[in-house]
């Protein structure tokens, strides 16, 4: 395929580009990139415009990555063109599919294409494919990859796998939505270490969630625990030599952790771990043990995968969650619940046409609807809560509910705070608020204050990142004589969006709930596509609570009405023998006709 940027057309539109371009800069790493496959010049003109140093092959060049662009082939036939794409790439790759090829192929058809070639998904996949936006955009698929590592290649090809896939999978080396869903639960727990975090992961498979969590974390130490012999010395092989942090796989026993010592771990994870244990008290309890006292633990269970039977048809599922005995489950053992999800995949025995999501829920009410799996953050009771909330977000909450005078306070509260980020950051929203009223010689005095304060918090290394940032928009603010044409404030914002997003604490409309929009949506593998408000979501799960209730309430109906159809067959047969039997009885008891005689005729 042609790489020439004035060849044909490209089938990005400007909306899927600035997607494209935002979500590449979230993933690529720093150095030369190589864009292969179709001609994509809008697509290569956005990344060199945003500073990636763009090249047009790896063919005798040093590149840190590849982002191979298909929007004119054919997903029957992925293997065969994707191979030649990805023989030289030594890198990382992230594949962007869309146009024709985004229309005849699903993301699990191209999953597989690379996979098949010995590629694996990249541990910050998540960054170009969100897992919530899966199955609410079409038109455009970002997926990234590496390569498996050579060494452990040769022990363990893709077919070598199979065998154990019943029991251990590696989900970073399997297409679809079941491996969308393993996946996102480690960068979603990922978002909950804290720098210095000594991490253990247990019945922790074949690693590779503890390798997603050491590439999206800043964690000091990596322990990964199973009773598989066969999946620690993959996961040794395969993930321990390629963490950016020290990690370590060993064989045990998850209701049985003696071998740590009391208080040496800070964060736990255990995914699809307690519905599989004889005993899974056992492992709460051995988790507050090792847990330090400021530890916390990330887990996850099926909900009530049960059938009629009321047990779990799966063969490896010794119990049956529901919030009420997961919850209860971890308070017996010293344990608080902090967050709370509700995941769905679809493709399942159950809700198997649901649309992947996960929705966070309210940890004391428990869910208000149905979904596949119950994921919990608890912390040791007793034990600090994480970071309170941003101290801007009371001032934010009251500026939504338009009590301006309250708002003044609860800013100038903040102007005189020991913390020269936080008088930077109330004094950017003062600005803010004081343009968006037309008060420009406000506006300027607290830019300058802004100014003033950034520079104060730039001689600390912790707030030295966000500091620049401030000092870059006050800068500009200040330049431009706070021009107040309609329209020019919030220019200059969005060209500060990060700034916004992780200064000052107010996050800006996700570029996929905007942009998205634009790209082509539409049903995809079962599920309809939808884009909806939080006010929405809300009465969907109150008109959902109504169905389930109307929907068992019929089903309960249903089962009394076989029962009865049940009993009338029973009694109609019994009927149908007393029938017989009495016209045999009037059949035995009754004369023979006599014939007529001759005399008589």
């Amino acid at each position: 395929m042609d790489m020439n940027p004035t060849a044909a057309h490209s089938a990005l539109s400007p909306a899927a580009v600035r997607v494209a371009v935002a979500r590449l800069l979230a993933w690529l790493p720093a150095g030369p990139v190589a864009v292969l496959g179709d001609p994509a010049p809008p697509l290569l003109r956005a990344l060199r415009q945003a500073g990636v140093a763009v090249q047009g092959d790896v063919a005798g060049r040093t590149t840190v990555a590849a982002i191979v662009v298909l929007e004119r082939a054919d997903a029957a036939q992925a293997s065969e063109q994707l191979q030649p794409l990805l023989a030289g790439v030594a890198g990382p790759v992230c594949i962007v599919v869309a146009g024709e090829a985004a229309a005849t192929g699903n993301r699990a058809t191209w999953e597989a294409a690379v996979i098949k070639a010995e590629w694996r998904k990249h541990p910050l996949n998540e960054r170009v494919a969100p897992y919530g936006e899966l199955d609410r955009v079409t038109g455009l698929l970002m997926i990234a990859f590496e390569r498996v590592p050579e060494q452990a290649l040769a022990v363990y090809p893709l077919k070598a796998l199979e065998e154990e896939r019943d029991l251990h999978t590696d989900m970073t080396r399997e297409p679809g939505r079941r491996s969308d869903a393993h996946m996102t639960r480690y960068a979603q727990a990922a978002q909950f270490i804290q720098a210095g975090d000594r991490v253990i992961d247990v019945a922790c498979g074949l690693g590779y969630g503890s390798y997603q969590l050491a590439h999206n974390s800043l964690a000091v130490s990596f322990t990964g625990l199973d009773a598989s012999e066969y999946a620690v010395d993959y996961a040794n092989l395969n993930f321990a030599p390629a963490s950016p942090t020290a990690m370590n796989f060993v064989v045990g026993d998850a209701q049985n952790l003696s071998d740590m010592a009391d208080g040496s771990a800070d964060f736990a994870v255990s995914v699809e771990t307690l519905e599989h244990l004889p005993q899974p008290d056992l492992l709460l309890a051995e988790l507050h043990r090792v847990l330090s006292p400021r530890g916390r633990v990330y887990a996850s269970v099926p909900n009530d995968w049960s059938d009629e039977t009321g047990e779990d048809p799966n063969p490896f599922h010794f119990h049956v969650y529901d919030w009420a005995r997961l919850v209860t489950q971890f308070q017996r053992h010293g344990f608080v619940i902090e967050k709370a999800w509700l995941q769905d995949a679809g493709g399942g025995q159950k809700r198997h046409l649901s649309a992947r999501s996960m929705l966070e829920i309210d940890p004391v009410a428990g869910p208000a609807c149905d979904g596949e799996w119950l994921l919990v953050l608890a912390r040791k009771a007793g034990a600090p809560q994480q970071a309170e909330e941003d101290p801007l977000a009371r001032v934010r909450a009251l500026l939504s509910e338009g009590r301006r005078n309250d708002v003044q306070v609860n800013l100038e509260a903040h102007f005189n705070a020991t913390d020269p980020l936080l008088r930077a950051r109330a004094h950017a929203l003062a600005a803010i608020i004081a343009a968006g009223e037309g008060a420009a010689d406000v506006t300027g005095n607290h830019w300058q204050h802004v100014q003033t304060s950034a520079r104060e918090a730039l001689s600390t290394l912790s707030t030295e990142t966000d500091a620049a940032g401030l000092l870059h928009l006050a800068a500009r603010q200040l330049a431009t004589d706070n021009d107040t044409r309609p329209g020019a404030l919030q220019l200059q914002l969005r060209a500060h969006a990060p700034v916004l997003a992780t200064v000052l604490g107010v996050q800006p409309a996700l570029l996929a709930d905007i942009d998205d929009r634009a790209v082509v949506s539409g049903p995809v593998e079962g599920a309809e596509q939808i884009n909806i408000g939080a006010r929405d979501v809300r009465q969907l799960i109150d008109a959902k609570a109504w169905l389930d209730g109307k929907f068992h309430e019929h089903m309960q109906r249903i089962v009394e009405l076989e029962r009865y159809t049940t009993e009338l067959e029973a009694a109609r047969l019994w009927l149908d023998g007393q029938y017989h039997a009495l016209t045999a009885e009037v059949q035995r008891l009754s004369p023979p006709p006599t014939p007529p005689s001759d005399s008589a005729a």
